[in-house]
């Protein structure tokens, strides 16, 4: 997200923010409370799942962070919602693994990767451009191949191997990310 906002012609701290609590909200704390909330066999080797409560906790996050995409929307653009909806929908069904189709490695790509970086360059620029589809592809493909190492990481008897290569892609995103928004900030 980071990334596509500093790409943008112009960048709103407040969008930017804005769209990051959207995010953490939706994707990172509903999403995620609801795939340990669905997914118990995955996750009950290592501790307790509370069932429900996690389930609700997960799903009000998923509203908290829709409500936030509302906002944006209303206040900045609103084609906006349609990449609101699009992940909503994706933060319920990706984890829950409904409908089936949902909870594929496309599915990761497109909700998890491209449509988050469509998205948050479009909420600053107003616009997509060809040069922004394509490094959402990028991006996509990149944010597949970090769930791919993830579970690799899980699975893989050379696991050590595995969980270096991860952390190395991890530091390398982030860095990616941190100088983009340093250089754009530097411009402004």
């Amino acid at each position: 997200m980071t990334f596509a906002q500093s790409l943008a012609p112009s960048l709103n701290l407040e969008v930017y923010l804005y769209t990051l609590l959207a995010a953490f909200f939706g994707l990172v704390v509903g999403a995620h409370y609801i795939d340990v909330a669905t997914s118990e066999k995955k996750f009950s080797p290592y501790f307790k799942v509370p069932g429900r409560r996690m389930l609700y906790t997960g799903v009000v996050f998923v509203a908290l962070g829709a409500a936030v995409g509302v906002y944006i929307s209303l206040r900045w653009n609103a084609l906006f919602l349609i990449f609101v909806g699009i992940e909503t929908f994706a933060a319920i069904a990706y984890p829950r693994e409904k409908p089936r189709f949902a909870h594929s490695y496309t599915a990761f790509a497109v909700t998890w990767g491209a449509i988050p970086f469509l998205a948050s360059y479009f909420i600053q620029a107003a616009t997509l451009t060809l040069v922004v589809v394509a490094s959402s592809v990028f991006v996509g493909l990149s944010t597949l191949m970090m769930h791919h190492l993830a579970v690799m990481t899980r699975e893989s008897s050379d696991w050590q191997n595995a969980m270096y290569l991860l952390t190395l892609y991890r530091y390398a995103v982030y860095s990616i990310g941190l100088l983009s928004l340093v250089g754009r900030l530097a411009v402004i």
